[in-house]
């Protein structure tokens, strides 16, 4: 009777030694892929930080003639009495 309840008590311990095992096998995965989402969102965090520098500068410049000229060039706008060139050969 005694070394029945040994072998009893002994493979509850193995058992429950394999449930902790696998618990911590998977939390150590869990870890893991958390840590690739956060260096993800570091990633993106730094160029959403770049992103608001430019900004930053670009409401500090001067508000003249040259700088709504440039923005209009980069909206592809020109004017009326301009000629324009189209390259294709460049590609």
């Amino acid at each position: 009777m005694e070394k029945r309840r040994n072998g009893i008590v002994r493979v509850t311990v193995y058992c429950l030694l394999v449930v902790f095992l696998i618990a911590i096998i998977n939390l150590q995965i869990n870890m893991n892929e958390l840590k690739s989402v956060i260096e993800n969102y570091d990633e993106e965090i730094i160029a959403l930080e770049d992103d608001i520098a430019e900004y930053r500068i670009l409401l500090r410049t001067e508000k003249d003639d040259a700088y709504y000229e440039r923005r209009a060039r980069l909206l592809n706008y020109h004017f009326s009495n301009e000629i324009i060139f189209y390259n294709d050969f460049a590609e």
